[in-house]
């Protein structure tokens, strides 16, 4: 029998699965199945690193983008010296990521304001114009298609604002598309337009796109360490890549959660970070998890309709909320938890103490971050619910890179072992369809059902 390790230890990130097998914790993986799957999962890691060599998945090298950083920064040199201000238009994976990093590194800036807009809700996007000053605005319309029917509707609405208040001149000074170097509507229209341009590569999905200028421009614009995300994310990426999951440890994550589906029906995969920080990293994790994954078809054809369910929750927050349901709802959850064993601030309780709260004295908040992470983590072994967890050594723009990478490969490494492809979503198109239909775009009006071309 293997000796599993029960944990993988880098500089940045150290995964710990000591609760996620059996006999440990009752419904956990059984270390046979994790034995038997070996195999399987280094014909996974081959898979991927054959994409990667064939320049299928161009994620894989985003770490070491100087030249497009280089971009970066002359097209922030290029703004009026009068903007501070940056509104950032798109949604899904063109604004997910960049909310991450803003979340957990860009509050301390009072140098610059960044604001994302990622909905169509009129109201919201109303406010949004009546309270901006044009003359210190720009905005950065993300979308690699330049297809994408809600980035499209808020980019005409800010292409008029700006031409109205500011003229053509400012308009063109203040819009930086970023898009696909070469081709869509988008990238038609910005070189018709003369506006500023930034790359997404043509070989990088839009989940995939965080490290790109989707996520690195507004970081830079919002004085992010942008250099030490790619650096920490790069050296995720040399610890990833080994075909022994036992030394990989996104291709372990990877296989404990497919294992945690396909052999113990645990198919509700919880991500809870225990940092409100990283609270947008959960959110960017279910898109990339639950759009890469969730496929009707495998790489063969078959009909499959599989994938596991990502589900965001937040420690503490989520014990006083989700946490009833994972400790005694159904069987059917595996929580990954991200702990950080330098929260940067202690805020340590006084010595004057209430006589109800006086088993507080002498710690902190710090300390009882991290007793209410192990508590949660235990009780729910103890109900035979299996969970890992990550430790970063603090949230920096290292560990938030080498979370973005890790991630990226998990899901890379998940979709070979599940025998699907992780890098379309056919199934997010057919909504699209009805929805250009019913706005009347040409060529889509056969895609409205017949019940909703009655009330339109």
């Amino acid at each position: 029998m293997l000796k599993i390790a029960e944990r993988i230890m880098t500089d940045l990130l150290t995964l710990n699965s000591e609760l996620a097998f059996s006999p440990q914790v009752q419904g956990g993986i059984a270390e046979q199945d994790y034995e038997n799957a070996l195999g399987q999962a280094r014909a996974a890691f081959e898979a991927v690193q054959k994409r990667v060599a064939s320049d299928e998945l161009g994620f894989w090298n985003l770490p070491q983008a100087d030249d497009d950083l280089s971009q970066e920064k002359a097209v922030l040199g290029q703004l009026p010296a009068t903007v501070d201000h940056l509104v950032v238009l798109g949604i899904g994976g063109s604004s997910l990521g960049g909310r991450t990093i803003q979340r957990a590194l860009g509050q301390k800036s009072t140098k610059h304001q960044l604001t994302f807009v990622d909905n169509i809700d009129p109201h919201q996007f109303e406010k949004l114009l009546e309270n901006i000053d044009p003359f210190r605005t720009a905005f950065n319309v993300i979308s690699k298609s330049g297809g994408t029917i809600e980035t499209a509707s808020q980019f005409v609405i800010a292409r008029d604002f700006l031409k109205r208040h500011l003229g053509e001149e400012g308009y063109r000074e203040r819009m930086i598309a970023t898009t696909d170097p070469s081709q869509g509507a988008l990238r038609a229209l910005a070189a018709d337009e003369g506006l500023k341009t930034l790359p997404i590569p043509s070989n990088v999905g839009g989940r995939f796109s965080v490290l790109s200028a989707v996520g690195t421009f507004p970081a830079l614009f919002n004085d992010v360490d942008v250099t030490g995300i790619l650096k920490g994310a790069a050296q995720m990426r040399d610890a990833c890549s080994d075909a022994d999951p036992e030394n990989n440890p996104a291709l372990k994550s990877a296989l404990l959660h497919y294992l945690a589906d396909t052999q113990c029906h645990r198919n509700i995969q919880v991500l809870m970070p225990y940092s409100s920080r990283l609270w947008e990293l959960a959110l960017w994790f279910v898109q990339l998890w639950g759009e890469s994954l969730g496929k009707k078809t495998n790489d063969q054809g078959e009909q499959v309709e599989l994938g596991p369910t990502p589900v965001p929750a937040l420690g503490s927050t989520d014990q006083h909320s989700q946490l009833q349901l994972f400790m005694e709802g159904p069987q059917d959850k595996f929580v990954n938890f991200i702990e950080v064993a330098d929260h940067q601030a202690e805020c340590v309780f006084p010595d004057d103490l209430p006589p109800a709260y006086e088993y507080l004295r002498g710690s902190s908040m710090a300390r009882l971050m991290k007793a209410e992470s192990q508590g949660t983590a235990w009780a729910l072994a103890n109900a035979g619910r299996p969970s890992m967890c990550l430790t970063i050594p603090q949230v920096t723009a290292e560990t938030l890179g080498a979370l973005f990478f890790f991630f990226e490969a998990q899901t890379a490494f998940a979709g070979a072992l599940y025998g699907i492809n992780a890098f379309d979503q056919p199934g997010v198109e057919a909504g699209k369809h009805i929805a250009y239909g019913l706005m009347g775009r040409e060529g889509f009006e056969d895609a409205v059902p017949a019940a909703l071309r009655k009330d339109n």
